[in-house]
């Protein structure tokens, strides 16, 4: 007799809140709340009529990940967020996130306009720390094997950081 695991998992249903505690260890789907009644506003994906071309349809599609993550991130580091503007078509985010054991580390997030299709970078902006410290931070964060393992929610990745930190 064969024993059959399910192709894929159920939904998320903390992810789609905004709350998922499990990160990239959970056992269900990180999807997108593409049907049904969005959670907010930020999470409206607008296509049809007016969006003629599948380029403006893929940017409404990016712009609603996008939005979702930054719903989420906000919500689960509202203590850490320092400031969120635009510049040059990018969304900089200012952190300053406590770490265990070490001062708190001030940190921009740089979110490219075509994000979850091109990575995050990092900027550390603690005065104090040496370049060659803040260049293994970045690199670390910024490794390609890490992100292309699958998609990492802006949550995920300042998790990642945040746990990973006195290792780099």
């Amino acid at each position: 007799m064969y024993t059959t695991t399910k192709r894929f998992p159920a939904p998320c249903r903390f992810f789609t809140q905004g709350n998922c505690r499990a990160g990239q260890e959970c056992q269900f789907a990180h999807i997108l709340p593409f049907n049904g009644t969005p959670k907010s506003k930020s999470q409206v994906v607008e296509v049809g009529e007016e969006n003629n071309g599948s380029g403006q349809d893929l940017h409404s599609i990016q712009k609603a990940i996008l939005n979702l993550e930054i719903d989420q991130l906000e919500k689960k580091y509202a203590n850490c967020f320092q400031n969120t503007i635009q510049k040059d078509l990018n969304t900089l985010i200012d952190l300053v996130l406590p770490l265990e054991n070490k001062e708190d580390i001030k940190v921009q997030l740089i979110i490219p306009y075509n994000y979850p299709d091109s990575q995050c970078t990092l900027q550390i902006q603690n005065a104090n720390m040496t370049s060659q410290t803040k260049s293994n931070i970045q690199a670390a964060f910024e490794d390609y094997e890490w992100h292309q393992m699958r998609h990492k929610t802006l949550v995920q990745q300042l998790d990642w950081l945040t746990t990973h930190f006195n290792a780099l």
